[in-house]
C-alpha cells in the first residue's frame, strides 16, 4: 500500500524520523501487520497518531506527509497476478465494473475501506470502522 501526495507525479510520502531516517509512505507485504485470521488493515493519519495505531492487533499504520497532512492524498494498494486458476482475481472484474460486481467476483478478497475516527479504531477494532 502506497501513500502519494495528489499532486504532480504522485510523489510517494517520505516523512523525516527523529533518529535520522525517512518513513516511507508505503508498505510492502512483509511491513503489513496481519490479525489471526490472517486479513490486514492500514490506518492512514499523522505522526501523532502513529503510536496509538501501532498499539491496535492487526493494523498496520500509514503516515499522512508531514509536510502537508492536509494535503490531498491518493492511496495506491497494489494487486499482484493471481495464479490463473483463482477465481477472485481482480483480473476477472471486467474493466468499468461496479463496487457490487466487483464485490460479487473478487467474494471475500475484496477490498473494504471505512473511515472512523482513532478513539474509534482503537477502542472497537478495524471492523468498526466499516460502513461508517
Amino acid at each position: 500500500m502506497c501513500d502519494n501526495l495528489w499532486w504532480g507525479p504522485g510523489e510517494v510520502v517520505a516523512n523525516p524520523l527523529p533518529g535520522g531516517g525517512v518513513d516511507p509512505g508505503y508498505r510492502a507485504d512483509f511491513d503489513t501487520r496481519l490479525s489471526p485470521s490472517g486479513t490486514y488493515t492500514y490506518a492512514v493519519g499523522t505522526e501523532d497518531q502513529r503510536a496509538a495505531v501501532e498499539r491496535v492487533p492487526g493494523v498496520t499504520f500509514l503516515p499522512l506527509s508531514s509536510a502537508a497532512p492536509t494535503a490531498r492524498h491518493l492511496l495506491i494498494l497494489r494487486n499482484m497476478v493471481a495464479a490463473p486458476g483463482f477465481a477472485e482475481a481482480i483480473q476477472r472484474v471486467p474493466v468499468g465494473s461496479g463496487a457490487a460486481h466487483t464485490a460479487e467476483v473478487m467474494g471475500a478478497y475484496c477490498l473494504k475501506a471505512g473511515y472512523c475516527g482513532l478513539d474509534v479504531l482503537a477502542g472497537s477494532g478495524p471492523e468498526a470502522c466499516l460502513g461508517s
